[in-house]
């Protein structure tokens, strides 16, 4: 298992940096799509011209997203595995036109997982208030002072509460769900989107698969952790030019690796799944009986 696991995202790099055009067009959505963020929170709704442009940026926001969304799995990763002439590359107008008709079929796949997000946020929130997670009574702001004004400074204890409730946030929303979200994206594009519905018992089982699990695992240290503190750690200097350098260098840095690290991520799943796609599919099982009868 280890070897395919390296096996498809080291195929997954060779292919990526092969398609130069494809990694243009990722960057330019990838950083219109953060703009649209970025001014979408910084605008204060004061006037009907202000409200007008956060709902605009808003829906540019979502449109990006899963545009960038549909380039990755369609153009990229999802047309590459059962397409004879996988070598030839489309253009860039081919990618944005296949990806423009992919794009509605990943939203809808989409929604059930977002409504389950929803739900499940609300499902922890509201049981971490019927715990009193996180929450300071009397006697613990008093136990803390006592602790202060002890010599010996003792370790706090840990609170099993928090932990749980915040390993299963983690768990959910940075393992689960994206997991079956990139599965069921892949399946949409290869197979169609009734289909995918139809089979998306198969599909999910597939995507919390040892391997599967392992591949997203190593892709997330790739774009979510090394970026997380390599954007939030700090790297104190006594001169101002050469901070404001490290700083556009670790954000360079951060764009890249999220950016890449998704597509690598995306792309590796695509190829591991791709034997379980040949192995079950009916044009296989009908290439194998002749052959064993003329055998």
């Amino acid at each position: 298992m280890l070897t395919e696991t390296f096996h498809s995202i080291v195929t997954a790099v060779q292919k990526l940096f092969r398609n130069w055009q494809s990694m243009v067009l990722l960057a330019i959505v990838y950083a219109g799509l953060l703009a649209a963020i970025y001014f979408f929170m910084a605008i204060r709704e004061a006037s009907i011209a202000q409200v007008a442009l956060t709902f605009g940026l808003a829906v540019a926001a979502f449109v990006l997203f899963f545009l960038l969304q549909a380039i990755v799995v369609g153009g990229i990763a999802g047309e590459g595995d059962s397409n004879p002439a996988a070598d030839i590359k489309p253009g860039v107008g081919g990618v944005l036109r296949s990806s423009a008709s992919h794009l509605w079929k990943l939203v809808v796949i989409s929604l059930p997982l977002i409504a389950l997000a929803v739900l499940i946020a609300y499902l922890l929130g509201k049981a971490q208030n019927y715990f009193a997670v996180g929450t300071n009574t009397a006697n613990d702001v008093l136990e803390a002072m006592a602790r202060s004004r002890s010599r010996a400074t003792a370790r706090p204890p840990i609170d099993w509460r928090m932990s749980i409730f915040s390993s299963l946030r983690y768990l959910c929303f940075g393992l689960l769900l994206p997991l079956a979200t990139i599965h069921l994206w892949l399946a949409t594009v290869r197979e169609g989107l009734a289909p995918a519905i139809r089979r998306i018992g198969a599909h999910l089982s597939r995507a919390f698969a040892p391997q599967s699990v392992l591949i997203y695992i190593l892709g997330f240290l790739v774009f979510g952790v090394l970026p997380y503190f390599l954007l939030f750690k700090a790297t104190p200097t006594s001169k101002a030019w050469l901070e404001i350098s490290l700083l556009v260098a670790r954000l360079g840095l951060v764009f890249a690796l999220t950016l890449f690290g998704w597509v690598i991520t995306v792309w590796a799943l695509s190829l591991a799944a791709t034997p379980f796609t040949a192995s079950t599919s009916p044009a296989a099982s009908t290439s194998v009986e002749p052959a064993n009868e003329a055998a």
